[in-house]
């Protein structure tokens, strides 16, 4: 009798790993579709949001020269015309970015050009609890006549300044204090704005 009740349940135990394995892989869909609702917050019944990702443009005005003022030399031209223009500093600084911009030119070059020289290095630029902005240039490839030294200055002082975070601008050169970029106007103090 145990001989039998052994043999029997060896066959049902067969029987059994036969019918489960004897779908040839595939995976059988359930008879009941899957409820997709969203689980609510027990806390206040709403469906919880993913927090939204950091947003990393801004709408800046940037101030570039004005060629005919340049070219003419015409005090009835403004010597600085506004570009708005919106930019993404992901990465980096919004600070450091607008000056990245400045250097690239303003979109209109018809009416503007920058005073930036393509020798011109940037390093850094960091800004303070006080609100004053450091903008740090390489002094290799810095070099040029004072009427781009004074471009220079009043693009990034300018634009800066338009900033919430920027009160005032100190420039360095090489991370350290200078008294010019170029040799005609001196840097040796924060600028708060800058015209001709």
């Amino acid at each position: 009798m145990k001989k039998f009740l052994v043999m029997g349940l060896s066959l049902l135990l067969i029987l059994s790993l036969a019918a489960c394995s004897n779908n040839n892989g595939e995976v059988n869909e359930p008879d009941t579709p899957i409820d997709e609702t969203p689980i609510e917050n027990p806390d206040n019944g709403n469906v919880t949001e993913p927090e939204p990702e950091d947003d990393y443009t801004e709408e800046v005005t940037l101030y570039f020269a004005n060629n005919d003022y340049v070219e003419t030399g015409n005090e009835e031209y403004d010597w600085l015309l506004e570009e708005k223009r919106e930019i993404n500093y992901e990465g980096t600084t919004l600070e450091e970015a607008v000056i990245r911009e400045l250097m690239k030119g303003p979109v209109d070059t018809e009416n503007m050009s920058t005073g930036f020289p393509s020798t011109v290095k940037l390093i850094d630029v960091t800004v303070d609890e006080d609100k004053t902005c450091y903008v740090n240039f390489a002094q290799d490839g810095l070099y040029g006549g004072s009427m781009e030294e004074s471009y220079i200055i009043a693009q990034v002082v300018n634009s800066l300044v338009g900033l919430d975070s920027v009160e005032r601008v100190q420039f360095l050169i090489d991370g350290a204090p200078a008294e010019t970029l170029m040799g005609h106007i001196s840097i040796e103090e924060p600028f708060e704005s800058f015209d001709e």
